[in-house]
C-alpha cells in the first residue's frame, strides 16, 4: 500500500456522480411504473421547491413490499461512470479512506460500500425486515446531514475536514463542498460548480485522480 495523497479522505456522491445520467430513485421509480412522478419530484428538489424528505416519503411508499435484492438487481447493471472500479481501487491502494456520501436510500449505499470497500456510507434509511422494504422512512437525510456525516466520521477517525476532498454534482453536495479542503464538481449543476474548488466534465472517473493529487499511473 502506498502513502495517502494530500487528501487522505475522499468522499464520493452517488446520484449523478458515480451513477451517470440518472438517480437511484428514478431507476427504482421506472421499475415500479412511477417514473413521471419521480421526475417531477426530482425537478422540484433541484429547484429548491421541496426537501429531500418529500422525495423520500413518496418513493418509500412505492417500495413497500419489495425486496432489497430485487431493487439492487435493477441498479447493478445501470450506467455507472467509466473507470469507477479502477479509480476507487487506485485510491484505496494509495492509502486513501473512501466515504460514500449520499442522501439517497442507504441500503443501496451499503451495497456499494460492501462491493467497493468504502469505509462508511450515508443515506435515507428505511425499515427492512428479512430483506423486504417496509415503505416507511425511519431517518431522513438531507444535504446538511451529509456534511455532518463526513464531519462526524472525521472526528471519530482522527481527520480534519481540511484533509477531505469531495466529489459531487448537485445541490446535495454544496454544504459539504463548503466545509472540505478541496471539492470537485463532476458533470455538475451550476450551484455545485459555484461552490467547488474545481469543475470537471468527463465520462471517466479516473480523470479526478490528478486533481486529488494521486498519480494516475497507480490505476
Amino acid at each position: 500500500m502506498g502513502e495517502p495523497g494530500i487528501y487522505p479522505v475522499v468522499v464520493f456522491d452517488l446520484d449523478g456522480t458515480l451513477l451517470r445520467g440518472t438517480t437511484v430513485s428514478l431507476l427504482l421509480a421506472q421499475w415500479l411504473g412511477q417514473a413521471e412522478e419521480m421526475a417531477e419530484l426530482e425537478r422540484a428538489f433541484h429547484a429548491h421547491e421541496i426537501s429531500n424528505s418529500v422525495v423520500a416519503d413518496r418513493s418509500a411508499r412505492w417500495l413497500a413490499g419489495q425486496s432489497t435484492a430485487d431493487a439492487w438487481a435493477v441498479l447493478v447493471d445501470s450506467t455507472w461512470i467509466d473507470g469507477m472500479a479502477e479509480t476507487l481501487r487506485a485510491l484505496t491502494a494509495a492509502g486513501a479512506r473512501l466515504l460514500l456520501g449520499t442522501v439517497t436510500l442507504r441500503f443501496v449505499a451499503e451495497m456499494l460500500r460492501e462491493r467497493y470497500g468504502f469505509a462508511a456510507a450515508s443515506g435515507t434509511e428505511m425499515q427492512v425486515t428479512d430483506g423486504v422494504l417496509s415503505g416507511t422512512v425511519t431517518r431522513y437525510f438531507d444535504e446538511f446531514d451529509k456534511a455532518r456525516f463526513v464531519e462526524e466520521w472525521c472526528t471519530s477517525n482522527g481527520y480534519l475536514m481540511s484533509q477531505v476532498a469531495a466529489v459531487g454534482d448537485s445541490r446535495s453536495d454544496v454544504p459539504l463542498f463548503e466545509r472540505v479542503g478541496m471539492s470537485i464538481a463532476l458533470n455538475a449543476t451550476p450551484d455545485a460548480r459555484a461552490a467547488a474548488t474545481h469543475a470537471l466534465d468527463t465520462d471517466d472517473l479516473r480523470d479526478v485522480l490528478p486533481l486529488l493529487r494521486y498519480v494516475a499511473d497507480v490505476v
